[in-house]
């Protein structure tokens, strides 16, 4: 049992934190373009904004808007309908940001992939240093027996 637990690779703290909350932000931002481009599509359609969806996406994409709002106008689109061209172009911002993240998260995980391979190969210079030394030890060993001379009989 002792055996298995010096076989583990320990991976820094630092390293599984910083993955974590990469995750996190990468699906905080993904959520907020679902938010947004449900907006955009109830905005061009019309939808009914009292309704209990509309609403909640109304509420959750306006968080995720709030920077760019007034940056545009919103354009109307048929007869009731409207463009939220604010919120297109949030979408836009978000999807470079959720870009960062990922290749934040993969290069966290290279971080993490080359620590473990570090470990690997340093228990492996270990082990084999320890086979060969005691190679040497049992070739040494040998060669003391055989180089003994029997006693001569008298």
């Amino acid at each position: 049992m002792a055996q298995a637990k010096t076989d583990e690779i320990e991976v820094s703290g630092f390293l599984r934190f910083s993955k974590v909350i990469s995750w996190l932000m990468y699906i905080w931002v993904m959520i907020g373009v679902v938010a947004l481009g449900l907006r955009v599509f109830l905005l061009a359609f019309s939808a009914n904004t009292a309704t209990g969806f509309a609403n909640f996406v109304m509420e959750v994409s306006g968080d995720y808007l709030r920077p760019f709002r007034g940056i545009f106008e919103l354009r109307e689109v048929g007869e009731t309908g409207y463009l939220d061209v604010s919120a297109i172009f949030a979408i836009i911002i978000y999807l470079f940001v959720a870009w960062g993240f990922k290749s934040l998260i993969e290069y966290v995980q290279d971080k993490i992939d080359t620590s473990k391979r570090e470990q690997k190969e340093a228990r492996l210079r270990e082990e084999w240093s320890q086979v060969l030394a005691s190679q040497k030890r049992t070739r040494s060993t040998a060669a003391k027996t055989t180089s003994r001379k029997p006693a001569a009989k008298r």
